[in-house]
């Protein structure tokens, strides 16, 4: 989507443990913690006076692990998505990782996906581990990218991937690898 990450101010959110974490070092503590549904309007209020940036939920499904309904995660995702469009084209992103591995979180998924522009795909290779491939990114134009007037510039991408301690280089199936 265009967006060079060394101009956003990354935030970290503690949305999973209760615990003090000021003993962290200052690069990961919690700029803010996430308590109890109730309290969510105060997280939204702090979100909203926040400079415009990327929004990563790492781990949306992990609200319904906590005992939260399908409708309160997907309340969460709206919300977060409200106030990133609330800054414009060229401000905020929003970026959702989702672990999709059973019935309760395939129905967050398929809503997540209806809302969003674009949706990667990490997966295992079909045709099991390889020592030169780590995986095939899937990238489709999600629902939302679909309705705008120029949506026919995307095309969908199939690319192979292998992750190194500092790096991550993307490839077309059966090309050489090649940094994107």
């Amino acid at each position: 989507m265009g967006v060079n990450l060394t101009n956003h101010q990354i935030q970290f959110v503690n949305a999973l443990l209760p615990l003090d974490l000021s003993s962290l070092p200052a690069a990961t503590r919690p700029h803010f913690t996430l308590g109890p549904k109730e309290e969510w309007s105060e997280f939204f209020v702090w979100l909203e006076n926040q400079p415009p940036s990327v929004i990563i939920i790492d781990g949306l499904c992990s609200l319904l692990d906590q005992g939260h309904d399908l409708d309160t995660a997907l309340w969460f995702f709206t919300a977060c998505q409200r106030i990133v469009e609330s800054h414009g084209v060229t401000g905020a992103r929003l970026v959702v990782n989702m672990f999709v591995d059973d019935e309760c979180t395939e129905p967050l998924a398929h809503a997540v996906v209806r809302r969003s522009h674009y949706v990667l795909s990490f997966e295992a290779l079909a045709s099991g581990s390889s020592s030169d491939v780590s995986g095939q990114l899937t990238a489709v134009a999600g629902h939302l990218h679909c309705q705008l007037p120029a949506s026919k510039t995307f095309k969908p991408t199939v690319l192979h991937y292998k992750v190194s301690d500092a790096t991550v280089l993307f490839f077309s199936p059966g090309q050489s690898r090649i940094v994107l």
